[in-house]
């Protein structure tokens, strides 16, 4: 685990610096300078966007995931076709996406142009914005291989919104339109898609091969070409399922609730930060171990994962429930459903990361059928929980589809792993994990309003985190906690 740690580290302290340029983007700057429409504008552009460059992708970045490791060991990198065929496979995948927006764009008009009419506006901007994540998705697939997952993570959480948090001043003080902001909107993506290519390229190991088809391609090839079928429409299917709520809102509700659902999820997705690290650097090592039959090294992947992922995601989403009144005093009249929204989508979330990583091991194992089938269940479960109650309820209903649906997928998953491989992650020190984070925030929430909503926003979560910190390295609830622990107080300098 000594590589997973060390790059976990790095990778989360990096995409956590990301994430306090996305802070001030999307919780300080953006609603000083845009309207909640507008703000509702940049999110769904970002999700059609992504969901679109995952479909252009044609199944190509899975097959850079899963057998990377295969081409790595058997080919020389200046013999290496991996990444010529995954090249030409994802260009005319974005081809085939121009020729149908435009062949559908009368039907995405007629569906959008009641209440989110700014996205018809707009629309054009998804081409260049989809090709740069779609650029960065294949580059990010071979970092991966390459265990470069510092570099990836810090530019794809990082660099893209340091970048917008320059894009926005330069709009704040030079006066420029929104027009011409959304005409540059993709300029982050470009810059983080370049600057991954420049540190893979002085690798030496991503060349592009000017020959024909290598031994590798022709004795893997057909089971490439299966397996990237199944597991891309499986990654098409669940990025609908997490994307398709706030499309739905767009048309059902308009752009400003979206824009209100997307602050929410923006707020949960600092639990995300070490489940993405986690995700990036134990890919390609589950692949090897596939490879090579390892059960015991996915077990020991399987068990610690769940356990370091379940702490980091109770110590996070603590201390963003001890301060969420204080988010709606900033963002003023007209916010405080958000409050219902994170906790429902926090709890949706800490289903996820209780799982641990069960999605990528039945993505890299023989059985990845099954993640295909049960995303397009899933995936049908989420689109109607979603129409009927948010019909019903309101914005709010999309964080209780959310909630359903994640919690479905997930148990599926687990049974799965559990029933096929014997292979399951939880035990006590989860349910202790969840018990001292409990105990932790009915502690702090017991402390009186400090003076101002800033100082009371760093005193209980500094309070709840260090309290909550305390006690899972004083009761060893995870060797990775107090191995990463050991790494800081050497870093510091510190004794305890």
């Amino acid at each position: 685990m000594g590589i997973i740690r060390k790059q976990s580290f790095y990778s989360s302290i990096f995409i956590y610096i990301g994430f306090a340029f996305g802070a001030v983007n999307l919780i300080m700057l953006m609603p000083k300078i845009f309207s909640k429409e507008e703000i509702g504008l940049t999110r769904v552009l970002i999700d059609v966007s992504t969901l679109l460059a995952t479909v252009a992708s044609l199944g190509a970045v899975p097959v850079i995931n899963k057998f990377f490791p295969f081409y790595h060991d058997y080919l020389k990198p200046e013999k290496n076709d991996l990444p010529k065929l995954t090249l030409i496979v994802s260009l005319i995948g974005f081809v085939l996406f121009v020729a149908f927006s435009v062949i559908f764009k009368g039907l995405i008009i007629r569906k959008f142009s009641g209440n989110s009419p700014l996205f018809i506006t707009y629309f054009s901007a998804i081409y260049p914005l989809t090709f740069f994540i779609l650029a960065f998705n294949m580059l990010e697939g071979f970092a991966w291989g390459l265990h470069k997952t510092v570099a990836s993570n810090f530019l794809k959480e990082g660099g893209i919104r340091i970048i917008s948090t320059v894009m926005l001043l330069v709009f704040a003080f030079a006066h420029i339109s929104f027009t011409q902001y959304i005409n540059v909107f993709s300029l982050p993506y470009a810059v983080a898609a370049i600057a991954l290519m420049v540190v893979l390229w002085r690798t030496g190991q991503l060349k592009f091969s000017s020959g024909g088809i290598s031994n590798v391609t022709r004795r893997l090839g057909k089971r490439m070409f299966v397996f990237s079928s199944y597991v891309f429409s499986s990654n098409v299917f669940t990025l609908l399922r997490k994307t398709n709520d706030i499309l739905i809102i767009s048309s059902i509700s308009g752009l400003e609730n979206a824009g209100l659902f997307s602050y929410a999820t923006f707020v949960i997705s600092f639990m995300e930060v070490p489940q993405r690290s986690m995700y990036a650097i134990t890919t390609p090592i589950l692949a090897t171990a596939w490879k090579n039959r390892d059960m015991a090294k996915i077990q020991e992947l399987y068990t610690k994962s769940s356990i370091t992922l379940s702490i980091a995601g109770v110590g996070i989403f603590g201390a963003i429930w001890l301060s969420v009144s204080n988010l709606v005093l900033y963002l003023g009249p007209g916010w405080h459903l958000i409050v219902q929204i994170i906790f429902i989508l926090g709890l949706a979330k800490m289903i996820d990361l209780i799982t641990g990583i069960n999605n990528q091991i039945i993505q890299t194992s023989n059985y990845w059928r099954f993640d295909f089938v049960s995303s397009i269940v899933v995936v049908f479960i989420s689109f109607f929980c979603n129409l009927y109650l948010q019909r019903r309820i309101g914005t709010v209903g999309a964080a209780y589809a959310d909630l359903i649906t994640v919690a479905i997928f997930n148990l599926a998953r687990y049974l799965f792993i559990w029933i096929r491989f014997g292979m399951q992650p939880l035990s006590l020190k989860t349910l202790w994990a969840l018990l001292l984070g409990i105990g932790g925030v009915l502690l702090v929430q017991q402390l009186p309003f400090m003076f101002n909503m800033y100082i009371d926003t760093i005193v209980r979560s500094v309070l709840f985190m260090g309290l909550f910190g305390v006690a899972v390295i004083n009761t060893r609830l995870s060797e990775d906690v107090n191995n990463a622990w050991v790494i800081v107080k050497g870093k510091i300098g510190l004794r305890y």
